[in-house]
Order: structure tokens, then C-alpha cells, then sequence
């Protein structure tokens, strides 16, 4: 092999290195956020969100860090180790995620109008079960939505009239201590949440977008530094 290619070899190994070092070190700070969140719930109440909506999040946060940590893990050590299994198996890794992204996002986007459709029926059949102790993750999932987006009901305060409330949640005013339908937030929460998104389009689109070329990136670096081991080995029995 030429020196070129050994100093592209190296280079491309030095970069996917520090590329996924960065991976490794944001898998681990939103692991230990997602273990903080999990084992300090009780002193977290004074937080707008409800118990169980932290505990879910804390649930994303350590499986989303894990994924994240592990696939940093095994590229970093793929590329200091120059070890073809672990090369192998972070590509093979991140092509699994990078299809799943893609086939999520198709779906979602397929299925806007359904996926719309289907988190306005959910949101109304939570304020049904509202005051039903049975089901308190309902109430929860309302409270959180309506303190955190300020809004009301699904379109507006009358949805709660219309099910016969002779107040709304004290989650759709300002003052948590008392609430009626002159003082609560006059947007309801799908507007809302449809405002945001149109609004934010654009920005999530990006981020996305962004998120695809660095795995691409690093699929490619991975592929290329595989080919560069391989091909090494291949020639230095010939140098000897």
C-alpha cells in the first residue's frame, strides 16, 4: 500500500473515532439524566408534569441513552482497536437504526391524517375517563398537556362544558387554585400541538435530516476503514 492510503486510512480512523466518541459521551450524559430522573421522582413534584409522564420519559431517556452509548461504545473501540467484527457490527448496527428512521418516518407521514385523527379520539376519550380513579393516567396525561402547552380540552374550554363539568381542570388556568371558563386558556390543545409542529416543521425537518447524514456519515467511515483493514492485512505478508 502507498502512503496515501495508509494517511486516508488513518485519517478516516481518527474521525470515526472522534465522531463516535461524541456518540458515546451524549449516550452516557442522557443515560445518567434518564437514571437521575428515574431515582429522584418523588423530588421532582414541584415540576408542571405528572408522576407518570416522568416516569415514561425517564424510560425513553435510559433506552435511548443505551442505544446511543453502545453504538458510541463499539465504534470507538472499532476504530482505536482496528478490529473488523466490532467495524462490522456498528455498521451493521447503525444501518438497522437508519432503516428503522426511514420506515418510521414514512409511515408517520403516510398515516398524518389517521395519526391526527387517532390523537384527537385519544384526547377526548381521556376527558371521559377524567375523574375515573381507575384509569388516574388519564388525568395525569391531561393535566401535563394542558399546564405545559396552556390549552384547554381538545378545540377549547366548551369541550369540558359539553361533558357536563360546571368547571374546567384547574391544569387549564394560570392559577392552579381556581379555575372557570372565563379565566382558562381559550386554545385547546390539538390546535395547539398543530400550530407547533406547522410552526417547527421546518426545524425538525433539519434536525432529522441532520441525524440521517451523520449516520450515513459514520456508516460510510465504517465501511471504508473495514475495506482499509482488510486490505492492509491482505498486503503486509508481502512486505515481510
Amino acid at each position: 500500500m502507498n502512503s496515501l492510503q495508509v494517511c486516508c486510512g488513518e485519517f478516516i480512523r481518527i474521525i470515526l473515532f472522534v465522531l463516535n466518541f461524541i456518540f458515546w459521551a451524549a449516550g452516557g450524559v442522557i443515560l445518567g439524566v434518564g437514571i437521575y430522573v428515574k431515582v429522584q421522582l418523588e423530588d421532582l413534584k414541584h415540576i408542571e408534569v405528572s408522576h407518570d409522564t416522568l416516569q415514561t420519559s425517564a424510560l425513553f431517556l435510559i433506552s435511548l441513552g443505551c442505544i446511543v452509548f453502545v453504538v458510541g461504545l463499539l465504534g470507538c473501540c472499532g476504530s482505536l482497536t482496528q478490529n473488523r467484527c466490532m467495524l462490522l457490527l456498528y455498521f451493521s448496527l447503525v444501518t438497522l437504526i437508519f432503516i428503522g428512521e426511514i420506515a418510521l418516518a414514512i409511515a408517520v407521514y403516510a398515516n398524518k391524517d389517521s395519526v391526527t385523527k387517532s390523537i384527537k379520539e385519544q384526547f377526548g376519550d381521556c376527558m371521559d375517563k377524567y375523574n375515573n380513579q381507575t384509569e388516574p393516567i388519564c388525568q395525569d396525561t391531561i393535566d401535563t398537556l394542558q399546564s405545559v402547552l396552556k390549552c384547554c380540552g381538545v378545540e377549547g374550554p366548551s369541550d369540558w362544558s359539553a361533558r357536563n363539568y360546571t368547571a374546567p381542570p384547574t391544569s387549564c388556568c394560570k392559577d392552579n387554585a381556581t379555575c372557570d371558563y372565563a379565566s382558562a386558556y381559550q386554545e385547546g390543545c390539538y390546535p395547539t400541538i398543530n400550530t407547533f409542529v406547522n410552526t417547527n416543521a421546518k426545524y425538525i425537518g433539519f434536525g432529522v435530516l441532520g441525524v440521517a447524514i451523520v449516520e450515513l456519515l459514520g456508516m460510510a467511515l465504517a465501511c471504508y476503514l473495514r475495506t482499509y483493514i482488510m486490505k492492509r492485512d491482505e498486503y503486509e505478508p508481502y512486505t515481510v
